[in-house]
């Protein structure tokens, strides 16, 4: 019985993930009035923040020294 109500929480859980990634972003950004932890994080620049800057796509002030 605790199986099926565990993997039961982590298919929600799952789920509320693909829905929350497919949402439109204003409805994301709706939800970030709410609360704050819901508001999907401003990216500023080009760089996607992969910290992948070591190679020849990075800008220069991108580069690690």
């Amino acid at each position: 019985m605790w199986q099926e109500i565990i993997v039961g929480i982590i298919v929600a859980v799952a789920a509320g993930s693909l829905l929350w990634r497919y949402l439109p972003a204003r409805w994301r950004q709706r939800a970030g009035r709410v609360h704050p932890a819901l508001a999907p994080a401003a990216s500023s620049g080009s760089c996607g923040g992969c910290s992948a800057c070591g190679g020849d796509s990075c800008s220069d002030t991108r580069k690690p020294s």
